[in-house]
């Protein structure tokens, strides 16, 4: 059952580096009609909505090749609003929604505005509503939406922009700093811990895949994921002039380590560029 199992999985990174390797380029309206006609666009809907019932083993493998091949990031509508209508519309609505929200992908959002079809955000009441076909259809009660707004959202998706983001920065840094064989860098320990964490854990840690937090979150937790725990102890070898390796690193984890217990809006705007400026001087 294992070996079947890998072989799953190897067959699925064929087919996701191949679909990438030819569709990688197109615009991105296209290429998500591409994916959608791939049946690769709804990896984390559940089969009876139109998904393909993959685990998060699965999803990371395409969402890793996605970013490796530095596809289009998915829209708001596809990693926000698909999760709303999966858990907050009505049974009899949800396909018809669910089929609209995929023919506008690129083009719903967000909005205040009731007139406009997409996701519409009342504030007065704090309601949520899609508007579609000029009808209205509510997503959850009244009072709710910025709960609503907070708790579903697609960590999948979330997590494609996230490694896009950390391998576009370990490519620049690379780029402008040169390859140090067997350096870990930062970027790429990043990598590894949201790797982990999502394919791990079930918990309410995915939280921190939003926003900025997720860079700050993955370190606090890396040596619980990855097994870096020699890498903050680490001391140069007795009579060595060599600096201790992965000096970079070790400087940017303790300075995120001795931070913890500050308000995370601190730690997230000033730990990373402090140790940055650290490991420079």
């Amino acid at each position: 059952m294992k070996d079947e199992r890998k072989a799953e999985h190897k067959d699925l990174e064929a087919e996701i580096k191949t679909f990438c390797e030819l569709h990688n380029s197109l615009e991105t309206r296209t290429f998500f009609e591409e994916m959608d006609k791939a049946g690769l666009l709804r990896l984390d809907w559940p089969e009876h909505l139109g998904g393909r019932g993959w685990n998060r083993r699965e999803q990371l493998i395409v969402i890793k090749a996605l970013a490796e091949y530095k596809c289009p990031i998915f829209p708001e509508t596809l990693s926000l609003g698909a999760p709303l209508i999966i858990n907050l519309s009505l049974d009899e609505d949800k396909l018809f929604l669910l089929e609209n929200l995929i023919r506008n992908l690129c083009a719903w959002r967000i909005h205040h505005n009731p007139d406009s079809e997409g996701f519409f955000l009342a504030q007065e009441d704090s309601s949520l509503y899609v508007i579609c076909q000029k009808k209205k259809f509510r997503l959850g009660e009244s009072g709710f939406a910025e709960e609503y707004l907070s708790k579903y959202f697609s960590t999948a998706c979330l997590l494609q922009q996230w490694l896009s983001g950390i391998l576009l920065s370990k490519n620049l840094s690379q780029t402008v700093k040169g390859f140090i064989e067997n350096e870990i860098i930062e970027e790429e320990i990043s990598f590894r811990a949201v790797e982990r964490l999502f394919r791990k854990s079930e918990s309410l840690s995915l939280q921190a895949l939003r926003s900025n937090s997720g860079r700050i979150k993955a370190h606090q937790i890396i040596t619980g994921l990855i097994g870096y725990e020699g890498l903050l102890k680490k001391s140069a070898e007795a009579g060595s002039n060599d600096p201790p390796k992965f000096l970079k690193e070790r400087v940017f984890l303790q300075s995120v380590e001795s931070q913890i217990s500050l308000n995370e809006i601190l730690i997230k705007d000033h730990v990373y560029e402090e140790s940055l400026d650290n490991d420079e001087e």
